[in-house]
């Protein structure tokens, strides 16, 4: 038996209860700083970054009827926003986030070029910078037309 002034071994102290307490909460917020960074640093999986199929935003198919000669569409393939022209009966495709400042480029049927409507990068049909700040070229998407579809290849 322990007499008043002794503590037993094994004991719940006041500094040990709020030791404990302080490092489960390290522990909390540690987990909950750490899982969406982990959850940013993984790759996604196929099913996760959308269709095959060019799509417009609302999911809705696009067609090769749908783009004319001599104009191009925005839209998503495999969930990345990419730019389909239709020139001289030959569909060509490019990533369409400019290497710039990564904004949307849309195609200029007038001009017959790419541009990127947040600081005047043109494009040609190569993907090839011709005007403006972008550092690098579009990257130019390969695609597999079968029947009424479009698909990444």
């Amino acid at each position: 038996m322990c007499t008043p002034g002794e503590k037993r071994e094994g004991s719940l102290t006041r500094r040990k209860l709020i030791n404990a307490i302080l490092s489960i909460t390290g522990l909390a917020t540690l987990i909950s700083f750490l899982t969406p960074v982990v959850a940013y640093l993984l790759p996604l999986d196929q099913d996760q970054l959308g269709t095959t199929d060019f799509q417009t935003a609302d999911g809705m198919s696009i067609l090769p009827g749908d783009i004319a000669e001599g104009t191009g569409i925005v839209g998503s393939l495999s969930g990345r926003p990419t730019l389909i022209v239709l020139q001289n009966g030959q569909f060509l495709a490019f990533d369409a986030v400019c290497s710039h400042l990564g904004c949307i480029v849309r195609w200029n049927t007038a001009k017959g070029a790419i541009e990127c409507p947040c600081h005047g990068g043109v494009f040609n049909l190569e993907g090839n910078v011709t005007a403006g700040p972008p550092p690098s070229p579009l990257d130019q998407v390969t695609l597999n037309i079968q029947g009424d579809r479009i698909l990444k290849s």
